[in-house]
C-alpha cells in the first residue's frame, strides 16, 4: 500500500483498490460513514487492532432537522509514529473525500432548480463554522 495512491483515492472503487477489504459505506442525510474493518486496516498498517476503532475510515454526525455536522476522521492510538501514522491518517483523510464526493454525487449538497435545498445550506454553514457535534 502505497501513500500516494491512498492520497489520490476519490471512489469507493479507489478505497477498494487499496487493499483493504471491502468498503461498509452508509451515507444518508441523516449521518453515516465510510471505512473498513479494524482488523484489515492493522494488519495492513502493521498496529494493533486494539489502537483502532471497530470500523475505521470517517463518519458524519446528525445535528438533528436534516442538518449534518461534520464529516470527521476515526482516530487511533495517538502513540503510533512514523510511517504508520502517516498510512492511518492518510486512509482516513481518503475516507473523508469519498464520503464528501459521495455527498454530492447524490445531490445531498445541491439545490434543486424549484427551490433552495435548505438542509445543505445549513450543513454547510455548520461545516464552515467547524461545528462538529450537537453534543
Amino acid at each position: 500500500m502505497k501513500l500516494k495512491d491512498i492520497r489520490n483515492a476519490q471512489s469507493i472503487k479507489d478505497l477498494e483498490a487499496l487493499g483493504l477489504g471491502g468498503v461498509d459505506v452508509e451515507i444518508s442525510y441523516r449521518g453515516g460513514g465510510i471505512g473498513f474493518y479494524a482488523s484489515k486496516v492493522a494488519e495492513a498498517v502493521g498496529v494493533s487492532v486494539n489502537d483502532l476503532p471497530r470500523k475505521f475510515g470517517a463518519g458524519c454526525n446528525y445535528l438533528g432537522g436534516g442538518v449534518r455536522g461534520s464529516i470527521f476522521p476515526s482516530g487511533f492510538n495517538q502513540s503510533i509514529a512514523g510511517r504508520k501514522r502517516q498510512l492511518l491518517e492518510a486512509i482516513s483523510e481518503a475516507c473523508i473525500r469519498v464520503y464528501q464526493n459521495l455527498e454530492d454525487e447524490e445531490g445531498m449538497n445541491a439545490d434543486s432548480e424549484d427551490e433552495p435545498n435548505w438542509d445543505a445550506k445549513a450543513t454547510k454553514a455548520n461545516r464552515d463554522a467547524g461545528i462538529i457535534s450537537a453534543y
